[in-house]
């Protein structure tokens, strides 16, 4: 039985995505302006995401967010914002070394995660739209809801060898059929 048949949470291939990180001033009176001539949307809710046509910037903190868009449009984002910037406080520097975007999907794609993580994966608690910077496994990530069966991992580079064989293991019991309730066996 395919992943895609049983609902379990099928790990994509990586995306071919590029990373900005913007720190800024937000109380700046041209800020905004500024940012929206980039075609940039940026979220200033905690724990969000906002997207633009072919970009998508994740909450990181009050001042500061990750922004991905399609790998090769970096260097030119980033000239955009310094221009658009000029005379204001900011860094914005090319992380896409650092980054590499995974997504999940599948029915039992938030049941996956909440083995992952200590953070409140229900429906209610982390609807599309929300993003969060938490624990993976043994390794740290950023996790954004796409959609309700569909979520994006952002991870350090070194890491998605590793996110893949948890999320395997993990998903392996999906692949079983469940015994009945008096015939389960304790597993540590």
């Amino acid at each position: 039985m395919s992943d895609a048949t049983a609902g379990n949470p099928p790990l994509l291939p990586a995306l071919d995505l590029g990373f900005l990180n913007l720190r800024a001033d937000v109380a700046h009176p041209t800020f905004a302006a500024a940012v929206a001539q980039c075609g940039l949307a940026l979220p200033s809710a905690p724990c969000t995401f906002a997207t633009a046509p072919e970009r998508t910037a994740y909450w990181l903190g009050p001042d500061e967010w990750l922004i991905a868009m399609p790998a090769g449009q970096e260097a030119a984002t980033e000239a955009q914002l310094r221009d658009a910037l000029k005379g204001q406080r900011f860094s914005a520097t090319d992380v896409t070394g650092a980054w590499v975007a995974l997504d999940l999907r599948g029915t039992h794609a938030r049941e996956t995660l909440r083995k992952a993580s200590p953070c409140d994966f229900h429906p209610r608690a982390f609807p599309p739209g929300r993003c969060v910077q938490t624990t993976f496994g043994k390794t740290s990530a950023l996790i954004a809801a796409h959609t309700e069966e569909t979520f994006r991992l952002m991870l350090r580079r070194s890491y998605p060898d590793y996110a893949r064989r948890w999320l395997a293991a993990a998903t392996e019991e999906h692949e079983r059929p469940t015994p009945p309730l008096g015939e389960r066996a304790f597993t540590p």
